[in-house]
């Protein structure tokens, strides 16, 4: 039997429809769906099977034993602390986020006001619509910090729904944010300023997408199925100071933005390089000192 008691989700947004779909599907006792416009908590309730009632914002709080709001980062502090003052929120119930950013500790109203054990619960996927977030939450790693007792119920609820749980250290949530960050939305910005950088080459824009876009994709496959020093290949990797040269030289007609972003990347691909031993490190000062020189 599973000790995850009664759940109440307030932001019937991407994630929290998911997440309540899932947990309907494993069985759990989703009780409430919360949201300021009734059609979304309706929209969101039907989608779940219609087993959750959709309630206003303090009548779902006071619904659930484990209370999941899903609303966007900068809503969370203000919601918890309005609910918490109008003791929405059951005494000694666990409430918790879903922002990965923010660490548990912006919902202390709850466990000051309510005493409840508070923590953040963060699915470590890209979730661009709430079909692929429930498609794609299998095998997710989430991760979750905060009260010993409320993280001890977030990692049972993340193994009922298919994910991998990791319990976090809350001083280390917003660099696990940032490491996440460049990650993903990084990666669409290097792919972005590749695209550019064969636009001024003379390539076309569609072209170059596509081309590019079956170099990222192996890539991103070797990055992830070895260690990063392992699948490093190119000119860095190579020793080859001539080319990087050349780079440089041929983005000097470049935006300033995309010559600062290869050289900054460069540096941190030529101790990438010396751990995975193909370059010494005469080499790598050799590197380095083109890649600081001045344009």
């Amino acid at each position: 039997m599973s000790n995850i008691p009664s759940i109440a989700i307030i932001g019937p947004g991407r994630l929290g429809t998911a997440i309540g779909v899932l947990a309907v599907r494993a069985g759990l006792n989703v009780t409430a769906v919360g949201a300021r416009n009734q059609a979304a908590a309706v929209r969101a309730a039907q989608a779940m099977g219609g087993r959750p009632r959709p309630l206003s914002l303090h009548a779902a709080a006071a619904d659930g034993r484990l209370v999941l709001l899903t609303v966007r980062d900068d809503a969370i502090e203000a919601l918890c602390r309005d609910l918490a003052s109008a003791d929405a929120f059951n005494s000694g119930a666990i409430v918790a986020h879903c922002s990965g950013s923010l660490a548990a500790d912006i919902l202390r109203p709850a466990r000051d006001k309510c005493r409840c054990a508070i923590a953040s619960f963060h699915p470590l996927q890209t979730f661009p619509t709430a079909d692929a977030a429930i498609q794609r939450f299998a095998g997710v790693y989430c991760f979750c910090e905060g009260d010993r007792r409320a993280t001890d119920v977030l990692v049972e609820l993340a193994k009922v729904l298919g994910a991998k749980p990791v319990v976090l250290p809350s001083a280390g949530k917003a660099l696990y944010h940032a490491a996440a960050v460049t990650a993903c939305n990084y990666l669409t910005t290097l792919m972005d300023s590749a695209v550019e950088m064969c636009v001024h080459a003379g390539v076309e824009r569609e072209t170059a997408h596509a081309a590019l876009g079956v170099l990222l994709t192996t890539t991103a496959a070797n990055a992830a199925a070895m260690d990063p020093a392992d699948a490093l290949t190119g000119p860095i990797a190579r020793g080859d100071v001539g080319t990087v040269r050349r780079h440089l030289a041929a983005l000097a007609d470049c935006p300033a933005d995309l010559r600062q972003l290869y050289r900054a990347a460069g540096k941190r691909t030529v101790s990438l390089a010396l751990r995975k031993e193909t370059i010494d490190n005469h080499t790598a000062e050799a590197l380095r000192d083109i890649l600081n020189s001045t344009p």
